[in-house]
């Protein structure tokens, strides 16, 4: 048996993904509020997403920098999910090669992460540009209407890709798939299984506007459910870790 074989070689690998899950958890759980404050002040995001393009476009345009700033952090919150949602896959299985569900999961975490990050760049690559096009001097009004309308299209299908497959039905994937390891394979406590499976549908519903069924709650309530989670889940990586560490 080499050094690295041994079982205090284990504990100190198991001890650090712990501490390092937790840390990470808790930053996913509680970093989207900083995107949140800066859009919600700049353009009172999440409302400002069902804006008309008539009001989005100038707004978008006068706070400029603020929107830069608020989706950029927002993008680096999606793209942290893929790191969570690998690490949470890990620790929630048992120790050894990883089974199918697992790899299900790790699959919609990065479909996740990459439909988010798609979704996001619309308001900082095309809509900017209508949003500068939208204020030229001596618009006509057809083209006006016409630039409005593009954005109005760009807004649905990055919404649809963002906010509906990678916020909603992917994370949900995810979520559903973790739980399901964590109660098939008893690594973690029960409750941490229950309630993932609770948020999981929870973050579901907002998917239903892919079928024009109109969501029982918004995008903002589901996606408070599973900041929660990470939250606990954060907490009890970093307590196991620091336990092992004592």
């Amino acid at each position: 048996m080499t050094p690295h074989d041994s079982p205090s070689g284990d504990n100190t690998r198991t001890r650090s993904l712990l501490l390092a899950a937790g840390i990470v958890l808790l930053l996913q759980g509680f970093s989207l509020f900083a995107p949140m404050a800066v859009l919600g002040n700049a353009i009172q995001w999440p409302d400002s997403l069902d804006f008309a393009p008539s009001k989005m476009l100038p707004l978008l345009r006068d706070q400029l920098d603020a929107v830069r700033l608020g989706y950029g952090l927002y993008l680096g919150y999606s793209l942290l999910f893929l790191v969570t949602g690998v690490l949470t896959v890990r620790l929630a299985a048992r120790p050894g090669a990883l089974g199918a569900l697992a790899f299900i999961a790790i699959g919609a975490a990065a479909a996740s992460a990459l439909a988010r990050a798609i979704g996001i760049l619309r308001w900082l690559t095309g809509s900017v540009s209508l949003a500068e096009a939208h204020a030229a001097p001596g618009l006509s009004a057809e083209g006006r209407a016409a630039i409005e309308n593009m954005q109005a299209a760009i807004n649905a299908w990055g919404g649809a890709i963002g906010e509906t497959l990678g916020v909603a039905a992917f994370a949900s994937i995810w979520a559903i798939a973790v739980s399901l390891i964590i109660l098939r394979d008893r690594q973690l406590p029960t409750w941490a299984g229950l309630t993932g499976l609770f948020v999981g549908v929870l973050v579901a519903f907002p998917a239903l506007e892919l079928f024009g069924i109109e969501p029982p709650i918004s995008i903002v309530l589901s996606t408070t459910g599973i900041q929660l989670w990470f939250m606990a889940l954060g907490a009890l990586f970093l307590w196991r870790g620091i336990r092992r560490a004592a």
